[in-house]
């Protein structure tokens, strides 16, 4: 069942390193049959998912927008260090930077504008109005989803078997659409296309996957739920060594590592390095955003006027309880 410690959700983690095991598969197996489709597109949506997920758990902590720009733009930069790397690895460290950063308002909207927002996004995807191996558009609908599943699925066990049983119904039906139906390229179901179809067999999977995980992690368990819980540093890793060492090296060098690391750390060293820039980073920016508006306030309306006027879940205690998050 789903399980909640002190600072980890660990359903997330398992569904996070599930998505991490799928994309070193796809990048370093040559499969065949079913198991094409199912390595194909579906690993990196299933990371884009959770990734909206950890973004609405980080809001409901008290993360601010501050945050999630600060991060997005590490992971943009992050990005073409990656590619120096001789490898043939399609890197999302840049899309998913892009869409944390254009989405960072929307774990605070509410629901309906979430739900409401995955329509034209998904048209836009379908549409290649902007054509890429990851599409900005579909993988802003995969993380809008991940964060309604935290709001309305996570906690719920009957919403999670029923999510699950969907999702992953969704998902076969998705793998035959791309076996046996000839469909139009804005429909295409393809994986990686962002047609309409990967789209929403992409985001169903996912929800599925997800909810699987949510339903079947326990305490007890150790390997899936800390490669899961530092997974810009596998991830990373992965992209450095994929030229030079195969699957297996690479899972059982993972899962070695990060069970070795977190048995004496509380996170990896890329997510400490991420999180004590955000930290700063955001902090300085809430600062100066709740100065700057305070001395607007004060100026039309007196002193007192800009004592709470933060915006953002009471101003600076907002801030500080996301860092606090952050820390977690």
């Amino acid at each position: 069942m789903q399980t909640r410690n002190a600072r980890r959700i660990t359903g997330i983690d398992v569904a996070r390193a599930v998505a991490l095991v799928g994309m070193f598969f796809s990048h370093l197996t040559f499969p065949n049959g079913i198991a094409v489709e199912v390595l194909y597109g579906f690993p990196s949506a299933l990371f884009a998912f959770v990734a909206g997920v950890s973004m609405s758990l980080m809001a409901s902590k008290g993360a601010t927008p501050a945050h999630f720009i600060v991060r997005g733009v590490l992971l943009i930069a992050l990005h073409p260090l990656l590619a120096l790397a001789p490898t043939s690895i399609y890197i999302v460290l840049g899309t998913l930077g892009l869409c944390m950063v254009a989405l960072a308002w929307a774990p605070k909207w509410d629901s309906r504008w979430l739900l409401a927002l995955m329509a034209p996004l998904a048209i836009l995807s379908a549409a290649q109005v902007i054509p890429a191996m990851y599409s900005p558009a579909m993988w802003a609908v995969l993380m809008l989803a991940g964060m309604l599943f935290h709001r309305h699925v996570m906690g719920n066990r009957a919403r999670l078997a029923a999510s699950a049983a969907v999702g992953l119904v969704a998902m076969a039906a998705d793998i035959a659409t791309r076996w046996y139906v000839p469909l139009h390229w804005f429909f295409d179901a393809d994986g990686h296309t962002g047609g309409l179809f990967d789209v929403v067999g992409s985001t169903l999977a996912s929800i599925g996957i997800s909810a699987l995980c949510c339903l079947i992690a326990q305490p007890w368990q150790r390997v899936l739920p800390r490669m899961g819980a530092m997974p810009l540093t596998l991830y990373c890793l992965h992209v450095v060594t994929e030229p030079f060492i195969g699957i297996w090296p690479t899972l059982v060098g993972a899962a070695l590592l990060a069970m070795a690391w977190l048995q004496f750390f509380p996170r990896g060293p890329l997510e400490e390095a991420m999180r004590r820039t955000v930290a700063i980073c955001a902090r300085e920016i809430n600062n100066r955003l709740s100065k700057e508006t305070k001395h607007e306030h004060e100026a039309i309306d007196g002193p007192d006027a800009g004592r709470n006027a933060a915006g953002w879940d009471g101003g600076a205690g907002g801030v500080r309880d996301g860092e606090r998050h952050l820390r977690g």
